[in-house]
């Protein structure tokens, strides 16, 4: 459910609007949210899908009266806030199919689980960006619904090459002796990724989608009134540093869905 609209001007950056439309062409379902899990699919509220949960329905979000532009006088955030070492999430006893780090200066949400998967969130530490204090958010989202190796070479396809194709094949990487292919919007914009992880032996694999979606409020207006994301830098090092430290969990709880 949409939250009622705020006093001031708050944009939501982020790769949503690639989320829609991959979703959109894989037969996904979305689900509105503003914060890290919030009514995402299968959550707590009963909503299910097809595939894997996907992480919302915005594009770029703009509510209500303008945050002020850029003054020669307005002081830098403090990026650093956002930077650090990383650390291991446990996945044990969870759905996960994957393990990864995340930097340890972010903070972990309480992740929503539901017939449709698991999400987790991670919220960066608060910067002030001309009076205003503003994060980014990671979220880490798995679908429960495994598919085959067939399966997934037509989703890939269907994001990247079919009639409405937005998206590309950005990277390779290795995860349980395979070379998944990840799926974004452009090598240069590393706030959106999507991939499908096997699991099981190899006369039984599974392929769980697993989306790793990044958005920022730490932003401003220049002069032209165009939006300007800040602390870009350690925003997607952090999200890098759960996409690159994937990892098969041999804790997961995967079968018992």
């Amino acid at each position: 459910m949409r939250r009622p609209l705020v006093s001031r001007r708050r944009f939501v950056v982020g790769a949503t609007a690639a989320a829609t439309a991959l979703a959109g062409c894989t037969g996904s379902e979305t689900a509105d949210e503003d914060d890290p899990g919030d009514d995402a699919p299968g959550d707590e509220s009963g909503r299910d899908s097809d595939h894997a949960p996907s992480t919302t329905r915005e594009d770029i979000e703009t509510v209500a009266d303008g945050r002020a532009s850029k003054s020669e006088t307005s002081p830098e955030p403090d990026c650093s806030r956002l930077t650090g070492a990383p650390v291991s999430y446990d996945a044990s006893d969870t759905l996960f199919v994957c393990s990864f780090d995340y930097i340890d200066s972010w903070e972990l949400s309480e992740p929503l689980v539901g017939p449709g998967g698991r999400t987790q969130g991670i919220t960066s530490p608060l910067v002030t960006v001309d009076g205003e204090r503003e994060s980014a958010s990671i979220q880490v989202v798995q679908s429960s619904d495994g598919i085959s190796a067939s399966e997934v070479g037509r989703e890939v396809t269907a994001a990247t090459e079919g009639q409405y194709a937005r998206f590309t094949v950005v990277d390779e990487q290795e995860f349980d002796g395979e070379t998944v292919r990840v799926v974004g919007i452009s090598e240069s914009d590393r706030s959106f990724f999507r991939m499908w992880l096997p699991y099981g032996p190899a006369d039984q694999r599974q392929y769980y989608s697993l989306t790793i979606n990044t958005r920022t409020r730490i932003l401003r207006l220049n002069e032209n009134n165009e939006s300007v994301t800040l602390c870009n830098d350690p925003v997607y090092t952090a999200a890098d540093t759960v996409r690159e430290s994937l990892r098969p969990n041999p804790e997961t709880t995967i079968e018992e869905v």
